[in-house]
């Protein structure tokens, strides 16, 4: 005999001999156990019929009667049963290992049927009708195994419109035999768990349609989840769960909008930002957004024009116009219409051109020592007029400028003692010729003092004059013969 297929893994069947029970399928080791005695006892069996049954089954042969004549029709018919047997017993096997007993009813009751008859047939030297009852039992079953595509379709299209009903113990039950004629097949397997997990599916339908019925919107979203993740392909879990999630989304944006504009209304811009974040999440493109977000930005570009306002008029009051020019120029950056920022720009460039102009005596006062820079801080003084009353620091510069113009213009008086010998002349001043000593009366200012006298070398000195000073006294004469 051919060597028995090794049993499936998934599912492991109980082989019987011919005329004996089906037992049911086992699980674990057992089926093991069962599947490899029942194939010792088929292979033992099949032994049997070829080399002992010939044996027992040869009837004694009559002396009146020519053994050639008597004897080959009854062996020809004895091997023919006994092909018929072993045909049937080698494709009985190989359908077992498939699990043909759980899914090919009635077929494979009425082949075991023909087989028992044959078994009994023979067991009463009925050759020729114990062949035809096995092949009759190896016809049912190839159709039987022609057949498993067809039975397994069948048993998918009953499993689904079971479950589909909801009616799971059938759905259980064809899911089953579609695994039991094919433990490969995905959408079998898929099925079933499908069907094991539909009463917990159903379960959570119930409760949220429950949360659903009491307004907790949040409760029944839970809910149809948990019956989403049991079964992904439920379609009314699906269509519920969105149905919710979109009403929770609906009442979260309304609010978020809410939140925004009664945060805009009262200024609170960092308010109105997050809850308008939250919006745009939910509905990014929704008009109310677009809206929300340009009076954002509007809020906030005004809120950003007052504070910069706010800080040029703390930097004019201060007289700081260099920094206020910089907070006026930010603000005509950011809007070029705002009327006080260009205005304030103009004031403000102004008054730092004519600080600029103070500071430039102030910080060097013998500038005004010379007649033209005096003359300039004099118109400067005239153009100037009355420093406003708000601006202190010019205020102070102006005086301060008045001062020194003042006491640029007032005379100093000098003493100059020469030799008598010796001519003394003093630039920008004029001759003064010889003398012994004089007195003079001159601005302040740095003068060069000139002394010539004949035969000797002239000799050259400066006098510096300063404001309020007194007792300055300069000796200038010749003393060096050439």
């Amino acid at each position: 005999m051919p060597e028995a297929p090794r049993p499936d893994a998934n599912a492991a069947p109980v082989l019987s001999p011919p005329g004996g029970a089906v037992r049911p399928a086992a699980s674990g080791a057992e089926n093991y156990l069962w599947l490899w005695m029942a194939l010792a006892a088929v292979l033992l069996l099949g032994l049997a019929v070829i080399f002992a049954l010939p044996a027992l089954l040869q009837a004694p042969q009559p002396t009146a009667v020519s053994p050639e004549a008597t004897v080959a029709p009854g062996i020809e018919a004895r091997d023919q049963a006994t092909r018929s047997m072993q045909a049937y017993l080698q494709l009985r096997a190989t359908l077992e290992l498939g699990q043909a007993a759980r899914w090919g009813e009635p077929d494979w009751s009425q082949a075991q049927a023909a087989a028992d008859n044959g078994a009994r047939l023979l067991a009463q030297r009925q050759f020729s009708a114990a062949a035809h009852a096995y092949q009759q039992a190896v016809q049912g079953l190839q159709q039987l195994d022609s057949e498993r595509s067809l039975r397994l379709d069948t048993a998918l299209d009953l499993a689904r419109q079971a479950l589909a009903d909801n009616q799971l113990e059938q759905a259980v039950v064809q899911f089953e035999r579609a695994l039991a004629i094919d433990a490969d097949k995905v959408a079998a397997r898929d099925g079933l768990a499908r069907a094991q997990a539909r009463s917990g599916v159903l379960q959570h339908m119930a409760a949220g349609e429950r949360a659903e019925t009491e307004a907790d919107l949040v409760a029944a979203q839970q809910a149809y989840q948990q019956a989403a993740l049991l079964d992904a392909e439920y379609q009314p879990a699906a269509a519920a769960l969105q149905r919710v999630t979109e009403t929770l989304a609906t009442r979260a944006f309304q609010e978020a909008m809410t939140q925004t504009l009664t945060a805009l209304d009262s200024g609170q811009l960092r308010a109105a930002d997050k809850a308008l974040a939250q919006a745009r999440a939910l509905r990014p493109s929704d008009a109310a957004v677009v809206d929300a977000r340009q009076r954002l930005a509007q809020a906030r570009q005004q809120a950003q024009l007052n504070t910069l306002r706010r800080q040029a008029a703390d930097l004019v009051a201060a007289e700081d116009w260099q920094a206020a020019s910089k907070v006026y120029k930010q603000v005509l950056a950011a809007d070029a219409m705002a009327g006080f920022a260009r205005s304030g720009l103009e004031q403000a460039q102004a008054r730092l051109e004519l600080n600029r102009q103070f500071d430039h005596y102030l910080d060097n006062p013998e500038r005004l020592y010379a007649a033209e820079p005096l003359e300039n801080a004099e118109t400067l003084l005239a153009a100037a007029s009355r420093a406003p009353a708000d601006e202190p620091k010019l205020a102070k510069k102006m005086a301060d400028l008045q001062q020194r113009v003042t006491r640029a213009r007032t005379p100093v008086k000098v003493s100059l003692r020469s030799d008598g010998e010796t001519d003394v002349a003093i630039y920008h001043v004029g001759q003064l010729g010889r003398f012994a000593s004089r007195q003079l009366e001159l601005l302040p200012g740095t003068y060069t003092v000139v002394g010539s006298r004949a035969g000797f070398r002239d000799i050259r000195k400066q006098l510096r004059v300063s404001p309020g000073q007194s007792g300055t006294v300069l000796t200038i004469q010749c003393e060096e013969p050439i």
